[in-house]
């Protein structure tokens, strides 16, 4: 009976409104309750398991960026996506000097940009970019910017937010994107097919 009930239950939160910021805390609580997170997710490894499964499968692989990457080990997609090979490229941007030294140790296979990625040039919009992952705001916004003016159109996209506010949410589901998942407070919205 537990199980059916956390089932419910984060049914159930999935479709609470975003009335306040507590009730918008607890949508997010169903999301991560979506798919058995919470008895799988309690190591990186269940995680990528659930969010290959559940969340790539369908998509094609492709080219990703990880912004803020860090030193590209610790609460990084694009290392796990490296290990699937099946076609993934990751190009990663660090702007902080310890975490790019750690990253460009850590990271052989990936394309490792210095500095940040806020604004966007030609040469970054490709077309074959499948995802993006950015850890913080300013990138955040910079996605989010690039999305709403057409400039980019990932098949998926990673947020992080620790402050748990709804803005996120409402800016991805005015330019089309659907919160799938979250771990850690990290949001996965995947592009809705119109």
């Amino acid at each position: 009976m537990k199980p059916f009930l956390r089932l419910f239950r984060g049914w159930l939160y999935r479709r609470y409104p975003r009335v306040s910021r507590g009730w918008y805390r607890k949508k997010l609580a169903g999301y991560e309750r979506r798919w058995g997170l919470e008895d799988y997710g309690f190591t990186k490894e269940g995680f990528f398991r659930v969010f290959h499964k559940r969340f790539l499968g369908g998509n094609r692989a492709g080219r990703v960026y990880e912004l803020v990457a860090g030193d590209g080990l610790v609460g990084s997609l694009g290392v796990w996506l490296e290990g699937l090979g099946e076609g993934w490229r990751v190009e990663a941007w660090e702007h902080r000097p310890i975490p790019l030294f750690s990253l460009k140790k850590t990271r052989l296979e990936a394309e490792i940009h210095e500095g940040r990625l806020t604004r966007w040039s030609t040469k970054e919009r490709k077309k074959d970019l499948s995802g993006v992952t950015t850890r913080k705001a300013r990138e955040a916004s910079g996605v989010c910017r690039e999305i709403r003016t057409g400039q980019i159109r990932p098949q998926w996209v990673g947020l992080w937010n620790p402050t748990m506010r709804p803005a996120w949410f409402h800016r991805m589901s005015r330019v089309g994107y659907q919160l799938v998942m979250v771990y850690q407070r990290m949001e996965f919205y995947r592009e809705v097919k119109r």
